[in-house]
């Protein structure tokens, strides 16, 4: 991990992080012996688009925005919802002060960015300096499975961690490579674990 171009000091920066792919979970009860249980971004997603707080929605495209206000809507019969779309652009080619000030005018409670991970982490990273109040959260595709754009994850995938098996099933070209990568990681990250657990161990035993 060490050619991570940045993304870690924009996650160690960040106030919360949530890991949320099935594969996390696996990992987790491998080392900690315990069942955990994936909390994905359209779960986090669907349950606060429904408050009752402005909010604004940074990225994506406009006809799944409309989609979004109108279940909102049809379920509180009203929406608080505003949209902002953005060029594409890399992400060191955004006006970040002229977006933020389109948002802070808004003055919204939650700022859900959708760009895709890691081009939306750095995108926030770079946008906080310049906004005056709100909580920006990178929820990916979390957006397109509210909207019903893309397939909604099933129960089954859910209950025994496999939404990554569902993605690959449903987005094979986007998935398989994502998945090959990760799995790369996976052993290297699992023994390190493994490994902290057990010095941490040691050092509770010598308290």
């Amino acid at each position: 991990m060490a050619n991570n171009n940045g993304i870690v000091e924009v996650l160690n920066n960040s106030l919360v992080n949530s890991c949320d792919g099935s594969y996390i979970a696996i990992l987790a009860s491998l080392v900690y012996k315990r069942k955990f249980k994936p909390y994905n971004g359209p779960k986090f997603f669907d349950k606060f688009i429904y408050f009752n707080e402005k909010q604004c929605i940074i990225g994506n495209t406009d006809v799944v925005f409309e989609k979004i206000k109108s279940k909102v809507e049809n379920v509180n019969g009203f929406s608080n919802l505003h949209y902002i779309s953005l060029p594409f652009l890399t992400v060191d080619n955004f006006d970040y002060e002229e977006i933020a000030k389109e948002i802070n005018s808004i003055k919204p409670r939650y700022i859900w960015v959708s760009l895709g991970a890691p081009k939306q982490e750095f995108f926030m990273y770079k946008l906080l300096p310049y906004l005056e109040s709100g909580v920006m959260l990178g929820v990916g595709a979390a957006l397109n499975y509210f909207s019903g754009e893309i397939t909604d994850i099933p129960k089954w995938a859910t209950k025994f961690n496999l939404i990554w098996l569902f993605r690959i099933i449903t987005e094979p070209k986007k998935q398989i490579k994502r998945v090959l990568k990760i799995l790369k990681y996976y052993p290297g990250i699992y023994s390190a674990q493994k490994k902290e657990l057990k010095l941490e161990y040691q050092k509770t035993i010598k308290l």
